[in-house]
């Protein structure tokens, strides 16, 4: 599993950053992508990269404003024409989102020949999206805004093979019934499978926000503690605390000292504005010292099994 960054700036994109968008990339485990926010021009970031349209099936967005879905109608047109006539998409997002993609289509005279739903998301929603679940999360942003909390389900341990090598049982299918079963029997003695069960493998958890204020609130934090990757804003980078609020966004520093007890292992920083030089942000980043990393399109950070 993976998350491709396929754009890391702010409102106003720049030549080497255009507006919000990101995907998880579980196709090796679930056979698809997730689509997280769409801004402009998605649909031709995804051609230089090896996504396939087709394979997502699943999109989230964080709120309404025009950096994060003005890509969304182009996206659901192009992938109608590349391999997703049939393949269901359901779409995830504030109140309002279906009426404006309704009536874009409406009036653009479009159709899709895929299924389309929309999901009209409320605060501190609760969604099963085949092996995570994901829940929503409200932020101070002016306007409705979400992050998204993707959890996914544990998986059962290894199985010992060497514990079974010992009672005899040499490898083969039977190591797949064994795993799947409570109970096995060898040379007329009953075992019990968990016996022969390696620790249960923690699914990873990955937290994506929409633009917002801080939150310091000891319910947000530990509802996103312990996070395999914590993605969220920066749009101001130089100490512009005050100046970030006053326009509900966040500075970088304070995303830090904020963040600093809520034991994520990964922090993404995105959403950056077009103000800064690639000089500013190399500066920033020297500064962070493993901390966190700042973000730039077509970045890609994997994210790894919680494996002891």
């Amino acid at each position: 599993m993976k998350f491709t960054v396929l754009g890391s700036g702010a409102g106003l994109p720049s030549k080497d950053r255009n507006t919000q968008s990101f995907v998880i990339d579980c196709v090796l485990e679930y056979n698809e992508y997730i689509l997280i926010d769409a801004g402009e021009a998605l649909q031709h970031r995804i051609l230089h990269t090896h996504i396939k349209p087709s394979k997502i099936k699943n999109i989230f967005i964080t709120h309404l404003h025009g950096d994060h879905i003005f890509g969304l109608p182009g996206f659901l047109s192009s992938r109608a024409f590349q391999g997703g006539e049939g393949i269901p998409l359901k779409i995830y997002g504030p109140k309002g989102l279906r009426e404006w993609i309704e009536t874009t289509f409406r009036i653009s005279e479009s159709a899709l020949n895929y299924p389309l739903d929309v999901v009209e998301v409320e605060p501190y929603m609760d969604i099963r999206l085949n092996n995570f679940d994901v829940h929503a999360i409200p932020l101070s942003h002016g306007i409705e805004s979400y992050a998204y909390i993707f959890k996914e389900d544990n998986q059962i341990g290894e199985l010992q093979t060497d514990k079974l090598r010992e009672l005899g049982i040499r490898p083969g299918p039977v190591y797949g019934e064994i795993k799947a079963s409570e109970t096995f029997t060898h040379d007329g003695q009953i075992y019990e499978t968990p016996d022969f069960i390696g620790e249960t493998i923690e699914g990873r958890k990955i937290t994506v926000h929409g633009d917002t204020r801080l939150n310091t609130e000891k319910e947000y934090l530990d509802s996103i503690r312990n996070s395999d990757l914590l993605v969220h804003e920066a749009t101001f980078l130089n100490n512009e605390r005050e100046k970030a609020h006053d326009y509900f966004h966040s500075e970088i520093n304070h995303v830090l000292d904020v963040f600093e007890d809520v034991n994520y292992k990964q922090l993404l920083i995105v959403h950056i504005s077009s103000r800064y030089t690639d000089e500013d942000i190399k500066e920033v980043s020297a500064s962070l010292e493993g901390r966190a990393v700042i973000a730039y399109d077509y970045f890609e950070l994997p994210i790894p099994r919680n494996v002891k």
